[in-house]
């Protein structure tokens, strides 16, 4: 019975399952702390994007879905990076805004080609299209709504009103996501779902 427990689940896939689930789970638990804690949140990207690494080699890291979601999220990894290292107040939200745009491309790529497997991973992948859409549109109309609010002087009323720009509630979404779809994603590669592709 365990030998067929572990029937097409590489190793490979068992050890980027537990980095899944450890990274999803501080990623989670850090996304409840206001405190800096800079040395922890670097080992959980490190975490993470070693899980990255191990799924995108099990999900067929030659097909292209695959490979640019690890391009867009390596990039949102390194802005979470400059982030956590310490930006000028000025430009802080400029990474914000870069970690959670490409993460989300990342997550949404991903869930596409999930939509490219076997039925049970084909309704994970379009729930993980609906989750990473949704906040992708918010962060596009948010984006025409600031432009053009600032054509029209309305940041300058905000600023005035005292309205400032240190509300990382929309990042706190995004990061959760991260840790949720990192659950789901550590789940299916434990449980063999997704098989090394050629």
């Amino acid at each position: 019975m365990a030998a067929d427990s572990l029937v097409g689940r590489s190793l490979n896939a068992r050890v980027g399952a537990v980095a899944l689930a450890l990274s999803a789970f501080m990623t989670l638990l850090l996304s409840h702390v206001s405190a800096s804690l800079a040395p922890m949140r670097l080992l959980v990207v490190a975490g993470f994007a070693f899980a990255a690494w191990c799924f995108c080699d099990e999900m067929g890291v030659s097909k292209p879905l695959n490979r640019g979601g690890f391009v867009l999220f390596t990039i949102a990894m390194a802005a979470k990076v400059q982030r956590i290292l310490g930006v000028g107040d000025e430009v802080a939200g400029r990474y914000d805004v870069s970690f959670a745009a490409f993460l989300l491309l990342a997550l949404l790529m991903w869930s596409v080609a999930f939509l490219h497997r076997q039925r049970s991973v084909k309704v994970v992948g379009a729930m993980g299209v609906v989750a990473t859409l949704t906040p992708i549109v918010a962060l596009l109309v948010g984006h025409l709504a600031v432009g053009a609010g600032a054509f029209l002087g309305v940041q300058g009323l905000l600023a005035a009103a005292g309205h400032g720009g240190d509300d990382r509630r929309f990042v706190t979404m995004v990061e959760r996501i991260l840790g949720l779809w990192g659950y789901v994603a550590a789940w299916l590669l434990w449980r063999g779902h997704i098989r090394r592709a050629r």
